[in-house]
Protein backbone atom coordinates (compact mmCIF):
# COMPACT_ATOMS: atom_id res chain seq x y z
CA UNK A 1 0.00 0.00 0.00
CA UNK A 2 3.21 2.55 0.88
CA UNK A 3 4.42 1.84 -2.48
CA UNK A 4 1.56 2.72 -4.35
CA UNK A 5 1.11 5.73 -2.68
CA UNK A 6 4.49 6.72 -3.36
CA UNK A 7 3.69 5.98 -7.04
CA UNK A 8 0.92 8.25 -6.97
CA UNK A 9 3.01 11.10 -5.33
CA UNK A 10 6.17 10.70 -7.78
CA UNK A 11 3.43 10.73 -11.26
CA UNK A 12 4.08 13.41 -13.20
CA UNK A 13 0.84 15.71 -13.56
CA UNK A 14 1.73 16.91 -16.84
CA UNK A 15 0.12 13.05 -18.37
CA UNK A 16 -3.14 12.74 -18.79
CA UNK A 17 -4.79 9.43 -18.68
CA UNK A 18 -4.99 7.07 -21.78
CA UNK A 19 -6.97 4.34 -22.95
CA UNK A 20 -4.32 3.29 -25.14
CA UNK A 21 -1.19 3.96 -23.24
CA UNK A 22 0.27 3.06 -19.46
CA UNK A 23 1.55 5.93 -17.60
CA UNK A 24 5.19 4.12 -18.05
CA UNK A 25 4.30 4.36 -21.75
CA UNK A 26 3.60 7.64 -21.79
CA UNK A 27 6.09 8.75 -19.63
CA UNK A 28 8.51 7.45 -22.19
CA UNK A 29 7.40 8.96 -25.46
CA UNK A 30 7.37 12.37 -22.87
CA UNK A 31 10.46 11.75 -22.22
CA UNK A 32 12.14 11.17 -26.09
CA UNK A 33 10.05 14.44 -26.86
CA UNK A 34 11.40 16.47 -24.50
CA UNK A 35 15.14 15.26 -25.12
CA UNK A 36 14.60 15.66 -29.00
CA UNK A 37 12.48 19.59 -27.96
CA UNK A 38 16.28 20.22 -26.21
CA UNK A 39 18.11 18.73 -29.03
CA UNK A 40 16.40 21.59 -30.94
CA UNK A 41 17.04 24.08 -29.33
CA UNK A 42 20.36 23.92 -28.18
CA UNK A 43 20.80 23.29 -32.72
CA UNK A 44 19.13 26.80 -32.49
CA UNK A 45 21.27 28.22 -29.83
CA UNK A 46 24.79 27.01 -31.65
CA UNK A 47 23.57 28.75 -35.33
CA UNK A 48 23.02 32.17 -33.39
CA UNK A 49 26.10 31.68 -31.76
CA UNK A 50 28.13 30.74 -34.18
CA UNK A 51 27.18 33.92 -36.32
CA UNK A 52 26.00 32.05 -39.22
CA UNK A 53 22.63 33.86 -39.40
CA UNK A 54 24.58 37.11 -39.56
CA UNK A 55 25.88 38.35 -42.60
CA UNK A 56 28.08 40.95 -42.09
CA UNK A 57 28.46 43.57 -44.86
CA UNK A 58 30.84 45.63 -43.11
CA UNK A 59 33.49 43.36 -43.82
CA UNK A 60 35.37 44.23 -47.54
CA UNK A 61 33.69 41.11 -49.41
CA UNK A 62 34.68 40.72 -52.52
CA UNK A 63 31.38 39.24 -54.63
CA UNK A 64 32.10 35.68 -54.77
CA UNK A 65 32.43 35.63 -50.90
CA UNK A 66 29.34 37.80 -50.45
CA UNK A 67 27.45 35.42 -52.68
CA UNK A 68 28.79 32.46 -51.04
CA UNK A 69 27.89 34.04 -47.88
CA UNK A 70 24.36 34.54 -48.54
CA UNK A 71 23.66 31.07 -49.63
CA UNK A 72 25.57 29.76 -46.67
CA UNK A 73 22.81 32.31 -44.25
CA UNK A 74 19.78 30.83 -46.87
CA UNK A 75 20.10 27.29 -45.66
CA UNK A 76 20.81 28.21 -41.80
CA UNK A 77 17.52 30.35 -42.10
CA UNK A 78 16.02 27.34 -43.78
CA UNK A 79 17.02 24.58 -41.71
CA UNK A 80 15.94 26.43 -38.77
CA UNK A 81 12.77 26.64 -40.09
CA UNK A 82 12.73 23.11 -40.26
CA UNK A 83 13.67 22.82 -37.18
CA UNK A 84 11.16 25.56 -35.94
CA UNK A 85 8.13 23.45 -37.43
CA UNK A 86 9.71 20.20 -35.88
CA UNK A 87 9.60 22.21 -32.64
CA UNK A 88 6.41 23.09 -32.95
CA UNK A 89 5.07 19.50 -33.58
CA UNK A 90 6.70 18.41 -30.64
CA UNK A 91 5.03 20.44 -28.54
CA UNK A 92 1.58 19.60 -30.18
CA UNK A 93 2.52 16.07 -29.18
CA UNK A 94 3.49 17.16 -25.35
CA UNK A 95 0.34 19.07 -25.03
CA UNK A 96 -1.40 15.84 -26.34
CA UNK A 97 0.04 13.75 -23.69
CA UNK A 98 -1.14 16.35 -20.87
CA UNK A 99 -4.73 16.52 -22.09
CA UNK A 100 -5.16 12.41 -22.95
CA UNK A 101 -5.34 12.71 -26.56
CA UNK A 102 -1.92 11.42 -27.58
CA UNK A 103 -1.91 8.40 -29.76
CA UNK A 104 -4.54 9.33 -31.72
CA UNK A 105 -4.68 10.37 -35.36
CA UNK A 106 -6.13 13.82 -35.96
CA UNK A 107 -7.55 12.94 -39.33
CA UNK A 108 -9.54 9.54 -38.56
CA UNK A 109 -9.60 9.68 -34.84
CA UNK A 110 -7.64 5.87 -35.11
CA UNK A 111 -5.78 4.79 -32.62
CA UNK A 112 -1.73 5.02 -34.56
CA UNK A 113 0.17 2.35 -33.71
CA UNK A 114 2.46 2.07 -30.87
CA UNK A 115 5.73 1.38 -33.54
CA UNK A 116 4.73 4.30 -35.42
CA UNK A 117 5.09 6.50 -32.52
CA UNK A 118 8.12 5.20 -31.07
CA UNK A 119 9.52 5.83 -34.60
CA UNK A 120 8.28 9.59 -35.05
CA UNK A 121 6.61 10.68 -31.62
CA UNK A 122 5.73 13.58 -33.12
CA UNK A 123 3.35 12.14 -35.75
CA UNK A 124 -0.15 13.87 -35.78
CA UNK A 125 -1.64 11.22 -38.42
CA UNK A 126 -1.86 7.16 -39.34
CA UNK A 127 0.17 6.14 -41.88
CA UNK A 128 -3.16 5.40 -43.97
CA UNK A 129 -4.32 8.86 -43.12
CA UNK A 130 -0.59 10.20 -44.34
CA UNK A 131 -0.65 8.94 -47.61
CA UNK A 132 -4.28 10.34 -48.13
CA UNK A 133 -3.08 13.79 -47.13
CA UNK A 134 -0.35 13.69 -49.18
CA UNK A 135 -2.05 12.39 -52.71
CA UNK A 136 -4.51 15.23 -51.90
CA UNK A 137 -1.29 17.31 -52.18
CA UNK A 138 -0.25 15.96 -55.21
CA UNK A 139 -3.29 15.84 -56.94
CA UNK A 140 -3.69 19.59 -55.95
CA UNK A 141 -6.70 19.53 -53.50
CA UNK A 142 -4.70 20.59 -50.76
CA UNK A 143 -6.48 19.64 -47.73
CA UNK A 144 -5.55 22.37 -45.24
CA UNK A 145 -3.02 20.79 -43.58
CA UNK A 146 0.84 21.85 -43.79
CA UNK A 147 1.58 18.07 -42.04
CA UNK A 148 5.33 18.00 -44.05
CA UNK A 149 7.42 16.23 -40.74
Amino acid sequence: MVSTENEKLNRDENIAESDIFTYEELLVFKQHLTEEKAKIVQKAKQAVESGSIALDTNEMMDEVDLASATIEQNLTFRLLDRERKLLTEIEHALHKITIGDYGYCEGTGEVIPKKRLELTPWTKHSVKHKEHLERAKKSGRGVGDDDSM
